[in-house]
């Protein structure tokens, strides 16, 4: 499985975009980068997504997205657009990020043009989306309901997305059997307020999961943390089950 991180920044520090990621071009976690522009960059058409999963409803995780379905729709020839899938609310939520941006006619035209469909998930989901075996986990955030991932292909390979999280329960059990886990690391040192991780809390679970390679990302400053890859925007890594990651860029 092909991970390309499109944003590796925190939502205000400047040192990546917000948060976005790629896995094989058909899977975005998370939209906060502008997916629509970086994927290019990569290679990758964003007419090739079939799912859109989102870990909560924060600005710098999800205010590209009406932007990437307008990419999507507004094409002479657009087709069936992905599946949306996120906690409680993501219907509702997505809709008005459309219309208190863009005004009801263009949420009828994604509509009419793309037809989007949406699945609900929530702490304990275990489901197949578009090919791909989809865990969610509830995590501990600042605002409303938020989601930690661990998504497996076809062949057995499994990374996970930790979103926004304080230390908790549900972080443990997403990254547990995970091949290679996407880390936030929003501080450094010290704790940070919100429900978010530092670098000592992820060295923590580092250690308690030695297994589990681990990529840290949501960076307010780009440090370097014993063990782990540091994010940038634009790298790529290419999964294999059980621990064969190779650096793509």
């Amino acid at each position: 499985m092909r991970l390309t991180v499109l944003g590796s920044g925190d939502a205000f520090s400047g040192c990546g975009c917000n948060a976005g990621y790629l896995l094989d071009s058909r899977v975005l976690v998370d939209c906060g980068a502008p997916a629509h522009v970086l994927s290019r960059r990569v290679g990758v058409s964003i007419r090739d997504l079939s799912l859109i999963l989102l870990t909560h409803f924060h600005a710098d995780h999800t205010f590209m997205l009406p932007l990437v379905l307008g990419a999507l729709a507004f094409v002479p020839d657009p087709h069936r657009g992905p599946l949306i899938a996120g906690p409680p609310g993501t219907r509702e939520y997505v809709s008005r990020l459309v219309t208190d941006g863009y005004g009801q006619h263009i949420q009828e035209l994604l509509d009419l043009r793309l037809g989007p469909r949406y699945a609900v998930l929530q702490d304990g989901s275990d489901v197949e989306l578009a090919g791909y075996r989809v865990r969610a986990h509830s995590v501990v955030h600042s605002l409303g309901p938020s989601l930690a991932y661990a998504i497996s292909d076809s062949a057995g390979a499994t990374i996970g997305f930790s979103g926004d999280s304080a230390m908790c329960a549900g972080l443990e059990r997403a990254i547990r059997g995970c091949d290679l886990f996407v880390c936030e690391c929003t501080g450094w040192g010290k704790p940070v307020p919100g429900g978010h991780l530092y670098s000592d809390e992820v060295a923590a679970l580092m250690a308690a999961f030695p297994d589990v390679r681990f990529v840290i990302s949501h960076l307010a400053q780009r440090r370097e943390l014993r063990g782990a890859l540091v994010a940038h925007d634009l790298l790529t890594l290419d999964v294999s089950p059980r621990e064969q990651v190779t650096a793509s860029s």
